[in-house]
């Protein structure tokens, strides 16, 4: 019931009621918990005398832009690819984003946004697929167009580990099958990117099967792929995430640039383990 009559109030102010000035407001994508953890992190944080939310999915076809507007915040923080998606042109206030995907955010930020990736340094996982998994040649596929930026700074952290990447490049799910047959016999390990051209339900069939065949641990991105045959993933911590961006939130806030804000890595992983395949593998992770 008091979900119902936040909702009614929210779309009434969005459809004509005078806005009333918060410091801070929140466009959220969706009530999904990892987008709540990342939110009530941020008010933990950001240390803010007033927050005003409206999430998305609980205002279809409203104009959110104009009731930011209207409302006269200080800060806008934007929770998912959605909501930056629908406050990137708010060019008067400073926008921090959170829970957004690098793939999401590359035109976005600039003189006024700014923000936490959803992503994890590839160090972090060139040193599991090193150091954890012993694997001294990892096999990449990705689409250019996708994650040509995170196989660059791929390619200088393999250096500075003293790891060989195999690289191989993918236009379309079923290029990227047929790549992965030419890693056999050439990688130690299989490092999947948030790629959406070469992870998809079909293509991780294939590398699943890959992995058993060869005997080549996958390491994901999401812990959701470990039901699919990958012996590892390492994940962001979405409240974590939130701090994060409350306490860059709290600088802009006291005076700083948000230009001078660069956007952050996630500050805290956590390791997931699928136990049964890397038994079956012969590996010993600890999460």
């Amino acid at each position: 019931m008091n979900r119902l009559i936040l909702h009614i109030l929210a779309v009434l102010l969005l459809w004509g009621f005078p806005a009333f000035a918060a410091e801070v407001v929140v466009v959220q994508g969706e009530r999904l918990a990892p987008f709540e953890a990342a939110f009530h992190g941020f008010k933990d944080t950001a240390g803010v005398r007033s927050v005003e939310r409206f999430v998305l999915s609980d205002l279809r076809g409203a104009d959110v832009v104009r009731a930011v507007r209207e409302a006269r915040p200080r800060l806008v923080l934007a929770v998912g690819r959605d909501a930056l998606a629908r406050v990137r042109d708010i060019r008067e206030i400073p926008v921090v984003y959170v829970m957004v995907p690098p793939s999401a955010t590359a035109d976005a930020t600039g003189r006024n946004v700014t923000g936490i990736e959803m992503d994890v340094p590839a160090e972090r996982y060139l040193s599991l697929c090193g150091n954890g998994l012993g694997g001294k040649r990892v096999g990449i596929i990705y689409n250019p167009a996708k994650t040509g930026a995170l196989v660059q700074e791929a390619r200088q952290a393999a250096e500075r580990l003293g790891i060989t990447l195999v690289v191989r490049r993918a236009d379309d799910p079923r290029e990227a099958v047929r790549e992965l047959s030419s890693l056999k016999g050439k990688v130690d390990t299989l490092w999947l990117l948030p790629d959406p051209t070469v992870v998809t339900r079909d293509t991780m069939e294939s590398f699943a099967l890959f992995s058993q065949q060869n005997r080549v641990p996958v390491v994901a991105f999401a812990a959701k792929y470990l039901q699919q045959g990958a012996v590892a993933a390492i994940e962001v911590d979405p409240a974590d995430m939130g701090r994060q961006a409350g306490r860059m939130a709290r600088r802009i806030l006291d005076g700083a640039s948000p230009q001078a804000e660069t956007p952050e890595h996630p500050a805290k992983t956590r390791l997931k383990v699928n136990h049964s395949v890397a038994q079956h593998l012969g590996i010993t992770l600890k999460e």
